[in-house]
């Protein structure tokens, strides 16, 4: 009996709370991927960049995206709306977002709402 094909590699965009500081929640979601996945991340403290330091400690590839010059001509101070944009237009099949109380956030709530307008899978991590 032949063995099971591996799950084809994902591209995963990780955002969330720029206090968040559970790197080893990050790690067990990350892990989860299949060997060759891309994670997708934006350029702000906290779950983001966590994302981006525990991807690439797993050997999945890095795709860090940051608040361009035309999201700031657009947004102004709500460049992160732009950046939200454009990773998901850079396309992903995933979205994960680690953030203790979605419902009082604006990036990463706008970014699920923007995921989940377009069909993408999203998975709040809150603890």
């Amino acid at each position: 009996m032949a063995p099971e094909p591996s799950p084809r590699p994902l591209r995963v965009i990780v955002a969330g709370a720029v206090a968040w500081a559970d790197a080893d929640t990050i790690a067990r979601e990350l892990s989860r991927l299949p060997t060759g996945s891309t994670v997708i991340h934006g350029d702000s403290p906290g779950a983001d960049a966590l994302a981006g330091a525990v991807a690439a400690r797993l050997g999945l590839t890095v795709q860090a995206m940051t608040k361009s010059r035309e999201d700031r001509r657009r947004f102004g101070r709500g460049a992160w709306k732009g950046l939200n944009e454009r990773m998901l237009a850079a396309g992903a099949e995933l979205v994960l977002v680690f953030h203790p109380a979605i419902a009082d956030s604006r990036g990463s709530k706008h970014l699920v709402e923007l995921a989940l307008a377009a069909g993408i899978a999203v998975n709040v991590i809150d603890s």
